[in-house]
């Protein structure tokens, strides 16, 4: 490290383009060398909003296919103990 990259406190004085309280992540290469990469906030995201359904509509032929699921997996449960 070049003691003009060194404060007078021994911090480490990073270039214009990383920002003051910027995130950083150091990594330890060996006894002498580490690796500081600035981290850039991902600007490819997208937010998807799903509405919450706090009860469901009556279906009668979808509670008929439940109960057949429900007896079909009853035989296959372990005894409790």
């Amino acid at each position: 490290m070049q003691s003009a990259m060194l404060d007078d406190r021994r911090r480490v004085v990073m270039p214009k383009e990383c920002p003051p309280h910027s995130a950083v992540t150091i990594q330890q290469v060996d006894d002498h060398s580490w690796l500081v990469r600035c981290q850039v906030p991902d600007r490819n995201v997208r937010v998807v909003a799903i509405p919450v359904i706090h009860r469901l509509a009556d279906d009668p032929a979808w509670e008929k296919t439940e109960a057949e699921i429900a007896k079909a997996v009853v035989g296959r449960l372990p005894e409790p103990e």
